[in-house]
């Protein structure tokens, strides 16, 4: 049925229909934020359910697309192989000015988790007030992401492109981050640096590649154009030292909003690259991927690790220990084979489940306390001990501590760094311990004498809200076996 329904009328046109008239008319409504945070949940998380249903139908419909065909040839079915050539588009294409919209198989595990993503954060919202302006800024990004996922064809190649839709999207993110507070600006703004330096490195890249096919024998372009998109993704990850724009703003911005629109934009970022890896062959022999991003990634990890130390601000400290884990997995990234890119796929959904979880904490006691200010913080897990424990949990699971979200996914990308070389993982894990300590004593600070006596205690609401992030971190802890399926779908969209 849901297949019929797909072919039969485009469905993410009404999907991004509803997004932008959503995103309109929350704007109206907008001093309403609980309400309208909790009605804009309700709707991405149905399009998050279509989505997901689409995405069901896509992968059996390949699979029997792919048994059928063996069968035909008289061979064996091999599932991984045979139904990837298959994920293609899904729907109707949307044509127009050079450019071809589509829906395909290949990114529909990413735009679904985006959604979910959002259907989070928009809950969390709904308790914890982001700004008048988070909820159709959401809604108006959602839809932005996915017409950045839906590009199939451009005038020019259409994955050269995409930097430029992070540029808008960056500027959006950043306007949405402000959430009211002009005075904290510097940390939002510098959200769009990173896309700009970057954009016109993959304009240069696609002239080289334009040159390519005009000398057969010559390989210059082509390793020219593989050291320009390297050098390009590596900015739009902004490692250290463009790493300023995450600590800045996780310590200005409101919490859910800076864990929404980091998770969106990193989301964007791995499945870019995983694009353009798979679209140019050239990038696996001529780039020097490997390189770069295991030095930028092992500089950002130990950078965090120790700069967290130095950190006293709840929020600030969150944005280290956080820029800590992408460091990790920017270290990853730079290791290929089909086991890496599965690591680096449970390792981002750990992720997300521990910024939720340490950003539903920081929301409620920036809410309750008023302020991020740490003396004004000071003995605050007295009165709201379960928000402040889903704070903490959150943030140990960003850094592997044990029985926290993130412990099985740096585990185990810590042993296959040491496979190859000790010493990258021993830093990572020194890093990871000097970010422990930054937070054991975080936590000292919270649950310590009490320095504001009227301060009330956390309601009924609040305590299911931090009981449910903490329950959710702690079963995948416990089993982190119940994402085998999550990441092996996405595998297989990619075509790895």
């Amino acid at each position: 049925m849901i297949a019929q329904l797909v072919a039969s009328i485009n469905v993410a046109a009404y999907v991004l229909l509803v997004l932008l008239a959503g995103g309109a008319v929350t704007f109206v409504l907008r001093d309403w934020q609980r309400a309208i945070a909790f009605a804009a949940a309700i709707t991405t998380g149905v399009c998050a359910f279509l989505l997901w249903r689409i995405d069901a139908a896509s992968l059996s419909g390949a699979v029997a697309e792919a048994a059928a065909r063996i069968a035909a040839e008289g061979g064996a079915l091999e599932v991984g192989v045979d139904a990837a050539e298959v994920l293609t588009g899904l729907g109707p294409a949307i044509s127009r000015f050079g450019f071809s919209l589509q829906l395909s198989s290949g990114s529909l595990p990413a735009l679904l988790l985006a959604f979910v993503i959002a259907t989070a954060a928009l809950l969390l919202a709904a308790r914890f007030p982001q700004g008048r302006s988070f909820v159709p800024m959401t809604l108006t990004l959602l839809a932005g992401y996915m017409l950045w996922f839906m590009v199939q064809r451009a005038p020019i190649d259409a994955v050269l492109l995409l930097p430029l839709g992070l540029i808008l999207l960056s500027t959006l993110s950043a306007i949405a981050l402000q959430a009211g507070r002009p005075i904290h600006a510097a940390g939002p703004v510098r959200w769009m640096v990173a896309p700009v330096l970057a954009f016109p490195l993959f304009l240069i890249a696609n002239y080289y590649i334009q040159l390519g096919p005009l000398d057969p024998q010559d390989v210059t372009p082509y390793r020219t154009a593989a050291a320009l998109l390297t050098f390009g993704l590596l900015l739009l990850m902004a490692p250290v030292p463009l790493h300023s724009v995450a600590p800045t703003t996780s310590e200005s911005a409101p919490p859910v909003a800076t864990a929404l629109f980091t998770l969106l934009y990193q989301l964007a970022l791995i499945w870019l690259l995983a694009r353009i890896v798979g679209e140019y062959a050239f990038m696996q022999t001529l780039a020097p991927l490997n390189i770069w991003f295991a030095w930028a990634g092992l500089v950002t990890a130990i950078w965090a690790g120790l700069a967290a130390v130095g950190s006293d601000q709840p929020g600030r400290l969150w944005g280290y220990v956080a820029l800590h884990d992408w460091g990790l997995i920017l270290l990853l990234l730079s290791v290929p084979g089909l086991r890496t890119w599965s690591l680096v796929i449970f390792i981002f959904l750990l992720r997300v489940i521990s910024m939720l979880t340490s950003a539903a904490g920081l929301a409620a006691l920036e809410y309750n306390v008023r302020s991020l200010d740490p003396h004004r913080l000071q003995g605050a897990g007295v009165r709201l001990p379960w928000n402040a424990a889903a704070y903490l949990v959150g943030a140990l699971g960003l850094v592997g501590f044990p029985l926290s979200a993130g412990f099985a996914g740096h585990w185990a990308a810590l042993q296959l760094l040491a496979a190859s070389d000790w010493r990258p993982a021993a830093a990572v894990l020194i890093a990871s311990g000097a970010a422990i300590f930054s937070l054991i004593r975080m936590a000292r600070m919270l649950y310590g004498s009490l320095a504001d006596p009227q301060l009330a205690r956390e309601k009924p609401v609040g305590i299911v809200t931090a009981a449910v992030m903490i329950a959710l971190s702690v079963a995948l802890a416990l089993a982190p076996q119940l994402l085998n399926e999550p990441v092996s779908r996405a595998i297989l969209s990619l075509g790895a």
